[in-house]
Formats: C-alpha cells, sequence, structure tokens
C-alpha cells in the first residue's frame, strides 16, 4: 500500500474495497461510498482486475484510460467515502446522499452486487447519450447513479406501485430535458445488468415499466420515427448539430407532450436553440427539424 494511501483514511477505505468482493446489504455509509467510486472506475477503466483499479486509485496511468478523468473519479470518491465515515461515526442512515449530496436523501439498493449493476448501468446509458454529460455534467452523473439505484429498489414491488413510481421519475426528468425514452434507456440497460448479476427474477417488476413507458412513447412516436428523426436532424444539421442524436431527442420530447408527460417539448427545445449556444441559422433548422417531427408524430 503506497504512503499517499496510507495517510488517507479515505483512500484506504477505497483501497481496501478494490477487490470488489463485498456482497449483501452495506449498512456503512463509507463503504457504500468506496463501492459506488470502485465501479465508476472500472466503468472508466473497462477493467475489473484488482491491480488496475488499485493503480487507479494511486494516480497511476491506465492504458486506454483517460488520466483526467480517473483522478476526477477518484477525487470525487474520496469526497464521499470521507462523508460516509463522517455519517459512520454520527450514526446517520445510508441513503442517496452518501454519494449524492444534492440528491435529498432517498432510498437506494444497500445490495453490493445490484449496486454495482446500478452505477454500470448509469455509467453506460451516459456514454451512449452524450447529451447527458454535455448539458448536465458531473451533477448528471451523479444524479443518474443514486437514481438508477433507487429503481432497483422499486424491483420487489408490485407491477402497479412500481409502474407508478417510474412514471413520476418520468415526468420530474423530463421536465427537466429528459424526455421519458432516456428512461426508458435506462431501465432496459438496468434490467440487463441485474440479470445479468442475479438472475432473471432479480429484476422484478422493472422490465413491466420499461414496457409501460414504451408503450406511451410508441403510440405518438414509434421506433421508426425515432430513427428517421436523427436521419433528417443529421441531413438539416451536419456537423452543427448541438448534440449526437439530436433528432432522436427532439422526437422523444414530442412524443412526451403528445402522451400528457409534459405541458411542451421547451425543456429539450430551448436549450437545443439557445442562442448562447448555437448560431440562429443552426436554431432556425433546427426547429424546421422539429416541424416535421410534429407533423410525422401521432
Amino acid at each position: 500500500m503506497s504512503h499517499a494511501v496510507d495517510a488517507d483514511p479515505a483512500r484506504q477505505v477505497l483501497y481496501a474495497h478494490a477487490d470488489r468482493r463485498v456482497t449483501g446489504p452495506l449498512e456503512d455509509s463509507a463503504v457504500l461510498a468506496a463501492v459506488v467510486g470502485i465501479e465508476r472506475l472500472v466503468v472508466a477503466t473497462g477493467s475489473t482486475d484488482e491491480q488496475v483499479l488499485r493503480a487507479a486509485l494511486e494516480g497511476q496511468p491506465v492504458p486506454g484510460a483517460d488520466p483526467e478523468r480517473l483522478a476526477a473519479l477518484v477525487a470525487e470518491a474520496t469526497s464521499h467515502v470521507s462523508a460516509g465515515l463522517i455519517r459512520r461515526s454520527s450514526g446517520q442512515a445510508v441513503d442517496a446522499g452518501v454519494v449524492n449530496p444534492a440528491s435529498g436523501g432517498y432510498e437506494i439498493t444497500t445490495d453490493a452486487t445490484l449496486l454495482r449493476a446500478a452505477v454500470r448501468a448509469a455509467q453506460g446509458s451516459i456514454d451512449a447519450m452524450p447529451y447527458y454529460g454535455i448539458r448536465y455534467g458531473e451533477r448528471g452523473s451523479r444524479f443518474a447513479t443514486t437514481d438508477s439505484a433507487w429503481l432497483i429498489s422499486l424491483a420487489t414491488l408490485a407491477e402497479s406501485r412500481a409502474v407508478h413510481q417510474v412514471q413520476w421519475l418520468s415526468r420530474v426528468l423530463a421536465a427537466r430535458g429528459m424526455p421519458t425514452w432516456l428512461l426508458e434507456i435506462h431501465l432496459d440497460a438496468l434490467v440487463s445488468e441485474v440479470r445479468s448479476v442475479a438472475g432473471p427474477a432479480a429484476a422484478g417488476s422493472l422490465p413491466a415499466a420499461a414496457d409501460v413507458l414504451a408503450v406511451a412513447r410508441r403510440r405518438h412516436v414509434d421506433d421508426a420515427l425515432i430513427r428517421s428523426a436523427d436521419v433528417w436532424a443529421d441531413e438539416a444539421l451536419g456537423p452543427d448539430l448541438p448534440v449526437p442524436r439530436t433528432g432522436a431527442l427532439m422526437a422523444a420530447a414530442i412524443a412526451d407532450e403528445r402522451s400528457g408527460v409534459t405541458r411542451d417539448d421547451r425543456a429539450l427545445v430551448d436549450w437545443l436553440t439557445d442562442a448562447e449556444r448555437v448560431e440562429k441559422d443552426v436554431a432556425t433548422r433546427l426547429l424546421d427539424v422539429r416541424r416535421r417531427l410534429l407533423t410525422s408524430a401521432r
């Protein structure tokens, strides 16, 4: 163990859990924060090897990984574990606030195996959709992780209750510029991750919740129109595209408006066409694509 790790209690906790062997319920806030921090390093390094993860913790180069990204993740994990150590000493309960202080402290899964699955699903969704990082940055990444861990806690509920909770989250996120289609994709990824580590039954009511979102969206914007939207946006904007999959995002926001999830699609469209971010001509072409989508959606 390096001197730097020895000298820092939070780093000691992280280093001790780089083997990813802890299982079962996590009742210690510092350990929960370490599990999340290590799993984010797993995604960033593309490796579950203990020595690779320890190297990342020590600031050593990891082939194929962005050193600045790794350093930021280690710093954030260290901060969260430090806060977890304070919680441990004060007897505070384990909740989302351990790894996302802005969350308000809602319930998340404390099962180590499922928590790792939640982290992987969240980060996988973020990596697949650059819009998250471009618009919401690290704050969005933290919420994706804790929202994912909260969603897993719904798996054991009856389908009707789980669906109700997921629909509530979809309204909250859509109002902040994240169309429900993104939550649909996240749930699919989460179900896949959970099933891969805990078996089909562990996903519980989550597949049904994902299906309800998909059915509601497809009534107005089906999968073919999602694909066409991307083609239309790419053709209209080319290198001026604000974010990858702009067309699909606009189509999905229209679906939310048509299905009553939101009053309109302004939370997304206003950001895409913001004069401080894009030239007037780009905004005009984006709105032309939107008009085409409004005509094509049911």
